[in-house]
């Protein structure tokens, strides 16, 4: 099966927390008022064919995904749903799913300033914060600084636009991720039966990748309270909102990776575990290719 172009992975919608009685006719209806839809789906269990409590919808145009992003939150059948940009699955970085409102910016030129990061950032969204990291000793840059949004969307916005350049130079962009939160996550991964985690039946497992041991990726070590450049994991508070389990309702902050096997969307992109058998089973435009 083939990856989304990066075009058609700009239209999707990632829709979470959806109640059993929202099918995709409901989907539809509601997501349409900000443009046309090319394809919605509400993934279900295999067995059972009840609903998994989320689902995708692809838009015809990039910008009702900015349309109805600028609206959030959103209430179908009198419930609030956690609408995302769905994130390419084949993007092997695991904090790329993570919702988080700052990003890590890496290979800066010398004479790039907070106000440099600030102009160019600003195209996506409300700044609050912007900050190239200097060595105490000199003033001088460290080549690598942060980005704080007012809209955890902006950031979304942003890692589905890489790459980035500023002032000519091409610049790397990840989410920052806390690395207390990190920490939470190592019991949680090994409760649930290692790196991957497990789905049970009706609930979104807690899932995730395990963090990556690169000492200083990127020639960036650790800053403050963020893990090594490159470094990310999924975590309670960077999910918003908390699990859902079939029937949409809240499970706690066990919230698991709940595109990475889903969020290069249900078109393409093939997956070896339970979730990938669930695009291959739809018809198309959900075929093999």
């Amino acid at each position: 099966m083939l990856p989304e172009s990066k075009e058609d992975q700009n239209k999707k919608l990632f829709i979470g927390g959806l109640s059993q009685d929202t099918d995709e006719n409901a989907l539809k209806e509601f997501y349409s008022q900000w443009g046309e839809i090319t394809d919605v789906v509400v993934m279900k269990e295999p067995r059972t064919g009840k609903s998994r409590g989320f689902g995708f919808v692809t838009f015809a145009d990039e910008a009702s995904v900015d349309a109805a992003q600028s609206k959030r939150p959103h209430e179908i059948n009198n419930k609030k749903v956690d609408s995302k940009r769905a994130m390419p699955r084949e993007d092997s970085s695991p904090e790329i799913h993570a919702t988080v409102n700052k990003i890590f910016v890496r290979s800066l030129k010398p004479e790039i300033t907070d106000q440099d990061l600030r102009e160019y950032f600003s195209y996506f969204g409300e700044i609050a914060d912007a900050t190239v990291v200097k060595n105490k000793e000199n003033n001088t840059s460290r080549g690598f600084g942060f980005v704080t949004f007012a809209d955890t969307d902006s950031v979304d916005k942003i890692i589905l636009k890489c790459p980035h350049e500023i002032n000519g130079n091409k610049i790397e962009v990840k989410k920052a991720v806390d690395r207390n939160e990190l920490a939470k996550m190592k019991p949680r991964q090994a409760r649930f039966g290692g790196p991957m985690g497990g789905f049970p039946q009706g609930a979104w497992g807690p899932g995730g990748y395990p963090p990556q041991a690169y000492s200083h990726p990127y020639g960036a070590p650790a800053y403050g309270n963020y893990a090594p450049a490159g470094v990310g994991y999924y975590y309670d508070q960077s999910m918003g909102g908390g699990d859902w389990n079939a029937q949409g309702q809240a499970q706690g902050n066990d919230f698991g990776s709940y595109q990475q096997g889903f969020s290069g969307g249900p078109v393409r992109g093939g997956a070896n575990n339970q979730q990938g058998a669930n695009y291959q089973q739809r018809s198309a435009p959900y075929q093999q290719r």
